[in-house]
Order: C-alpha cells, then sequence, then structure tokens
C-alpha cells in the first residue's frame, strides 16, 4: 500500500522576508504556504528552492540563468524575465527536455505566480487550494467566486431585467447582436458560478449534480463548452439552435474556468457587471 502524500501541516513555516520585497505580487501568509508546500514536494536542493530564495532574497543565483546572486531581491520585470528565459546547465541528458528532473516547469510556475503572470499555485497538492483559504484545487476562494457571481447578476439586472429572471435568454431563435451576446456571456458566468458555490447541483453544460463541485468536475463543462465553440466556428450546427445555448455562453464558460484555474488572471465580469460585449 502506498504511503498517504505530504501535507503542508507537516511542514515549518517557510522563512519569508516581513515586508515582502516590492516585486511580489502575493500576500506574505499565502507566500509562507505555497512555498513550504513547495518544498515539501521538491526538496531544497533543486532549481525550484533555488526560485524561492531568489526572488524573496536576492542571495543565491537565479534559478533558470543561473546569474550570480545580486544581494537584493530581483524587480517584477527581472523575475518575469527570468521564468521566460532559456535555462543554463540543465542537467538533462541529451535529447531529453530540458525540464526533465530539473524542475525547470516547476521553477517557471513559481516565479510566474509570485510575479502576478498567473494566478495557477506552482504546487501539486491535491488541495492545494487550502493554501491560500481556497477549497480543492481552485485559485479562487468562495468569497471571491460568490463576489464574481453578484457582479454577473448586476449586469444581467442591467442589461435584460426580464431576461435576467430566467434563462430563457439562452435558448430558442438566436439573433447575435451585441446586447444579447453580452446577456448571453452574463448568464453562462452567473450559472458556473451559482453550481460550483452549491447553489445550484446541476451544471449548466452537461447537467452533471454535485453539491460542491470540485475543480475536477470542470473538466466535463470545459470538454463541452469548446464542443459548442467549435461547433459554432465551423458552422456545424446552427448559432443557438433550440436545444443548445448560444456560442458566447458557452464562451463565458470556458473564460470563467480558465480564472477559477488561475490560468487567466482578469475575471469574465468586471466589478460594474460588464463582460466583453
Amino acid at each position: 500500500m502506498s504511503s498517504p502524500r505530504p501535507t503542508v501541516e507537516s511542514v515549518p513555516t517557510a522563512d519569508v522576508p516581513d515586508p515582502l520585497p516590492d516585486a511580489i505580487a502575493r500576500l506574505r501568509p499565502h507566500v509562507q504556504a505555497v512555498r513550504a508546500q513547495s518544498i515539501l514536494e521538491l526538496g531544497t536542493d533543486g532549481r525550484t528552492a533555488l526560485a524561492w530564495d531568489w526572488a524573496l532574497t536576492g542571495t543565491r543565483p537565479s534559478p533558470v540563468t543561473l546569474t550570480a546572486a545580486p544581494g537584493r531581491p530581483p524587480t517584477r520585470d527581472q523575475l518575469r524575465a527570468e521564468a521566460t528565459a532559456p535555462p543554463e546547465s540543465s542537467t538533462a541528458p541529451p535529447g531529453v527536455p530540458t525540464d526533465f528532473c530539473d524542475q525547470l516547469a516547476e521553477t517557471r510556475r513559481v516565479l510566474a505566480w509570485l510575479a502576478g503572470t498567473t494566478d495557477e499555485i506552482p504546487a501539486d497538492d491535491d488541495n492545494r487550494g487550502q493554501l491560500i483559504g481556497a477549497r480543492d484545487d481552485y485559485a479562487r476562494t468562495d468569497e471571491d467566486i460568490r463576489q464574481l457571481r453578484d457582479h454577473a447578476q448586476t449586469g444581467l439586472a442591467a442589461h435584460e431585467p426580464r431576461q435576467a429572471a430566467s434563462s430563457a435568454c439562452t435558448r430558442g431563435p438566436w439573433q447575435p447582436d451585441a446586447g444579447r451576446m453580452e446577456v448571453a456571456w452574463l448568464r453562462g458566468v452567473h450559472d458556473l458560478l451559482g453550481w460550483v458555490l452549491g447553489e445550484c447541483r446541476t451544471s449548466p453544460l452537461c447537467h452533471r449534480t454535485a453539491d460542491l463541485p470540485t475543480a475536477y468536475d470542470l473538466t466535463f463543462e470545459e470538454n463541452a463548452a469548446d464542443e459548442l465553440v467549435a461547433q459554432d466556428r465551423v458552422g456545424s450546427t446552427p448559432a443557438g439552435p433550440a436545444s443548445k445555448p448560444p456560442p458566447q455562453y458557452a464562451e463565458a464558460v470556458q473564460s470563467t474556468i480558465r480564472w477559477l484555474r488561475g490560468e487567466a488572471t482578469l475575471p469574465p465580469v468586471d466589478h460594474e457587471g460588464r463582460g466583453p460585449y
């Protein structure tokens, strides 16, 4: 029988500067928790540990290009440049990708997260959302999710009060004017987040039931949304047939899932309830 996966509780709090360097786009408690889990998973000797120390203190060489320690923390632009730079002195054998057994992929994730380029949590624990106060693998807390759901509701109420009262606007004959596309987008965001929050047990596209959906459950909605958008692009089905939502609804589901995972740093609806249309 395999041993249980280690969790962040078994690792002491990482030594993180207080205050954090200006280049770090994260809260200090989140940096402490994520660093501790990262070190637990990958150890203290590889490029990933080097990335944490270089980014937070500048007292060790840079983790990708292996330039000399600057003696001070890097700027945010330097963090982002290091995250995408070609690697030096890879230990991978000839013909093997340079991130194999050399932690380059993990190192880039750490640097990009610290710089705010991505919100994807750079850890592999099944419940890494707990490291930032979220649940499961989500990169957003329930408070974040609820706030965005409310923004979408505000937009629906402002654009189409009668359509905002039901999801009927996403069915039936489809006229792709900007107003209806905006409402379809807002409805897609609103419906998916309501399901993620457990306010609706049935998912908007696959009609899967879950009391509190996990991040894994999102993959089924993502696949269904991808299929609907692809069908619309190639014209294999009419846009918005009576049995399907319009493509903007599916695109909103895609965008919202990327935001929930942290792949997208900007939410699909702004604080005034406006989508892209």
